[in-house]
C-alpha cells in the first residue's frame, strides 16, 4: 500500500512537477494579489487608515515576493536582488512612518517628513543594485543602453524641472530643508530612471523580468511627479491617485522578482545590438524636449531655470551626438562582421570564387580556393586575357579567351564552359567554369567567376561511357560504341573523299567450343579473337565486338579488297602462332567478310555491316562449311557488287 502511494506521489520538481509550475506561474498569483489589494484601496478611499494599511500591505508583499523570488529561481548572484529587497524593505520603513503612523494618529502627510531621510536611504539602496545587476550583465565597452539611458532620464528631469521642482523651489512656504529634498529626490530620480533603463535596454533572453523592473522605476518617477504637482497647487491628499503610481511600483518589483525570467538577468551577458527605428525616433524627441522646455520657462519669465535647461540641451546635444557616433560605428562594424562571416562562407565552400572590378580586370576577392584548383594565385592575373596553364579539354591547344565566362559575362550574359583543363604540377584537372554579371543600375559593376574542379566526375562519366560502349568481356567496342565509332570515321572518309574497308568477323564453331568445352573455354576462344584482332589494326581503326561470335573492323588506311586480303593473311599468320603455342583443346578459326566504300557508296554503316555480312556468308558457303585453307577465310564484295556476286577469291 504505501509502495502504491509512494508509485502515485507527484515530483515536488523537474520537468513536469509542481514545484515549476509554481517558479513559471507565481508571478501571475502576485499579481492577483496587488490587483486585490488596488480593488481595497480604492474602495477604502475616504478611509485614511483603512488605506494605509493596504498600502503598507502592498509594500511588504513586494518585500516578500523578492525574497521567494530569490527562493525559487535561485539567481546566480543574488546579491543584487537582497539588496533590492532592503531597499523594498527601508521603504516600507519610511512608509510606516509617513503614511501609516499619521493615519493611526489621525493627521495628515507632510513634507517634509522626518521619514525624508528613510526615503532617499531606499532609493540609493535600490540604484546601487541596479547597477550591481548592469555590472553582471555588461560585456566590452558597449556604452549605447547607458547614452540611450542618459538620453532619456534627462528629457524626464527636464520635465520635472519645469512641472514640479522649479514650483516648489519657489514656494516661501518651504523650509530650506524642504526646497533641499524638493531638489534632491528628482536628481535622485534621474539617476534611478538612468540606471533602470540602461538595464532594460540590454534585456535580451532576460527582458520578463527587467521590463518589470524599468516600469519599476519609471511609476516611481511618475508617482513623485504626480505627488509633487498636488503639493505645488496644494491640492495633493492622502490617497490620491498619485499613490496609485507608487502602489504600482510594488507590483512592477514583485512581478520582477517573481518572473522566471529573473534567474537570465545574472545567467546570461546582454548582447548589444544596433537600435531599431522606434526607439532612434524616441530619442530624437527626447533630444528636441529639452530646447522645448528652454522656450516654455522663458516665455514665463523664468531666469534660473532657462539656464539650467540650456545646460541640460547642451548635455543632450553631446550625448545625442556620441550616440550618432556609436551607431555609425556599430553600423560600420557589423558591416565588416558580416563581410568577415561572407567571406568565411566563401572560404568554405569547395568552390573557386573570383570576384573582379568590370572596368579594371582587377580582382576585388579570390577565396583560397581558387588558388588550390588553379595551382597559382588568380588575384596576380589583371585582365580578361585570359588564365596561364588553361587548356581546351583533351588537347595541347591554350582555352581561347574569348571562350571564357568572365569575357561572355562583360556582355551582360551568365555564361558556363566544362571543356576546360587546367595543368596543375604534373597533372590536369578538369573545371567547370560560371560567370555571371553584377549590375549596379544599369551599368555591370563586378564580373563573379566561380569554379570547381569536376575531374572525378568527368572520369566517372568517361567509365560510364566506356561501360555503355566497351564490351565486357573483351575490352574492345560493343555494338553501341562501334557504331559511334564507325559513323564519325565514316563521315570524315566522305569529307576527306577516300576509301576504307570494313570487315565482318566471324569466329568459327563457337558453338561447338562451349557445347564440347564448356563456356569458359568458348569465353577465352572470344577473348583470344578480340586480342588477335586488336593486334591487327592500326590506331585509327575502328573494332568492335557487334554480338555473340561476330566482330566488325573499319580499316580506315584500305582502300581495296586487295588491301583486305592482306590484312587477313597477317591475321592467318597470328591466329596460327596463337593455335600452336595456345594449350587449348580447339583451334581457332575465323571467316571474313569485307566490303569497300568511299564518298561515292551510298547508305549507311549498317548497309556496309550487312555487305560485310554477306560476304562473309559467302566465303563460307564456298567452302561448303569446311574449313578453309588456314585458320583464316576471306571472301570480299566491290563496289556495286550485287548480292551473292563474289568478287574475292
Amino acid at each position: 500500500m504505501s509502495a502504491d502511494a509512494g508509485a502515485r506521489t507527484p515530483p515536488i520538481d523537474g520537468a513536469g512537477g509542481p514545484c515549476r509550475g509554481v517558479r513559471e506561474r507565481s508571478w501571475l498569483g502576485y499579481a492577483i494579489l496587488w490587483l486585490a489589494l488596488l480593488a481595497a484601496y480604492v474602495t477604502a478611499n475616504g478611509h485614511d487608515l483603512a488605506q494605509a494599511i493596504v498600502f503598507t500591505v502592498a509594500n511588504l508583499a513586494s518585500v516578500l515576493a523578492i525574497l521567494v523570488g530569490i527562493r525559487l529561481h535561485r539567481p546566480t548572484r543574488r546579491q543584487p536582488w537582497y539588496l533590492l529587497a532592503t531597499g523594498q524593505a527601508v521603504y516600507l520603513a519610511a512608509n510606516i512612518t509617513w503614511y501609516l503612523a499619521p493615519a493611526v494618529e489621525g493627521r495628515p502627510t507632510a513634507f517634509p517628513s522626518p521619514s525624508a531621510e528613510l526615503f532617499l536611504l531606499s532609493y540609493l539602496i535600490s540604484a546601487l543594485a541596479l547597477l550591481q545587476l548592469i555590472r553582471a550583465r555588461r560585456v566590452g565597452g558597449d556604452w549605447s543602453a547607458m547614452l540611450d539611458a542618459l538620453i532619456i532620464a534627462i528629457a524626464f528631469s527636464c520635465v520635472n524641472l519645469v512641472l514640479v521642482v522649479a514650483p516648489q523651489l519657489a514656494e516661501t512656504s518651504l523650509t530650506p530643508y524642504g526646497q533641499l529634498l524638493a531638489g534632491i529626490y528628482p536628481f535622485l530620480d534621474m539617476i534611478f530612471l538612468v540606471l533602470a533603463i540602461r538595464l532594460f535596454l540590454g534585456a535580451g533572453g532576460a527582458r520578463g523580468a527587467l521590463a518589470p523592473l524599468a516600469a519599476w522605476a519609471a511609476a516611481l518617477l511618475l508617482a513623485d511627479i504626480a505627488y509633487g504637482l498636488g503639493q505645488v497647487r496644494s491640492a495633493g491628499q492622502d490617497g490620491d491617485w498619485s499613490f496609485l503610481g507608487y502602489l504600482a511600483s510594488f507590483l512592477f518589483m514583485g512581478v520582477a522578482a517573481l518572473h522566471p525570467a529573473m534567474r537570465a538577468v545574472t545567467a546570461e551577458r546582454e548582447q548589444p545590438r544596433i537600435a531599431g527605428r522606434v526607439r532612434l525616433i524616441a530619442l530624437g524627441l527626447c533630444g528636441i524636449l529639452a530646447p522645448g522646455m528652454v522656450v516654455a520657462t522663458v516665455s514665463k519669465g523664468h531666469r534660473a531655470i532657462p539656464i539650467i535647461l540650456a545646460c541640460a540641451s547642451a548635455l543632450m546635444f553631446v550625448l545625442l551626438m556620441l550616440r550618432v557616433g556609436d551607431l555609425i560605428s556599430k553600423i560600420i562594424k557589423a558591416g565588416h562582421a558580416e563581410r568577415q562571416r561572407l567571406q568565411q562562407f566563401l572560404e568554405a565552400i569547395p568552390i573557386g570564387v573570383d570576384v573582379r572590378d568590370a572596368e579594371t580586370a582587377r580582382p576585388v576577392y579570390v577565396n583560397k580556393v581558387a588558388g588550390h584548383l588553379l595551382g597559382y594565385d588568380p588575384a596576380q592575373v589583371i585582365g580578361y586575357d585570359g588564365y596561364p596553364h588553361l587548356f581546351t579539354s583533351g588537347t595541347a591547344e591554350p582555352f581561347p579567351p574569348e571562350r571564357l565566362p568572365l569575357v561572355q559575362a562583360l556582355r551582360g550574359n551568365v555564361s558556363s564552359v566544362d571543356d576546360i583543363e587546367v595543368e596543375h604540377g604534373a597533372q590536369r584537372r578538369h573545371l567547370r567554369v560560371v560567370a555571371a554579371p553584377i549590375r549596379e543600375g544599369e551599368r555591370i559593376r563586378y564580373v563573379l567567376t566561380a569554379f570547381t574542379d569536376i575531374t572525378a566526375e568527368h572520369r566517372m562519366a568517361d567509365e560510364l561511357r566506356q561501360l555503355a560502349v566497351v564490351d565486357e568481356l573483351t575490352g574492345v567496342n560493343n555494338r553501341r560504341g562501334f557504331l559511334l565509332a564507325a559513323r564519325t570515321e565514316l563521315a570524315l572518309a566522305r569529307q576527306a573523299r577516300r576509301a576504307g574497308v570494313l570487315l565482318f568477323i566471324d569466329v568459327d564453331g563457337l558453338k561447338a567450343i562451349n557445347d564440347r568445352h564448356g563456356h569458359s573455354a568458348g569465353d577465352s576462344a572470344l577473348l583470344s579473337a578480340a586480342d588477335l584482332l586488336r593486334a591487327s589494326i592500326r590506331r585509327h581503326d575502328v573494332l568492335g565486338r557487334i554480338g555473340g561470335d561476330e566482330f566488325c573492323v573499319m580499316l580506315t588506311e584500305a582502300s581495296t579488297l586487295g588491301d583486305a586480303d592482306q590484312w587477313a593473311g597477317r591475321l592467318r599468320e597470328r591466329v596460327a602462332r596463337h593455335n600452336e603455342s595456345a594449350r587449348e583443346h580447339y583451334r581457332l578459326a575465323v571467316t571474313v567478310g569485307a566490303t569497300v566504300f568511299d564518298h561515292d557508296t551510298p547508305g549507311t554503316i549498317e548497309d556496309l555491316m550487312a555487305r560485310a555480312d554477306e560476304a562473309m556468308y559467302q566465303a563460307r558457303a564456298q567452302d561448303d562449311g569446311r574449313p578453309g585453307k588456314g585458320p583464316v577465310r576471306i571472301n570480299g564484295r566491290a563496289r556495286g557488287a550485287r548480292p551473292h556476286e563474289p568478287t574475292g577469291p
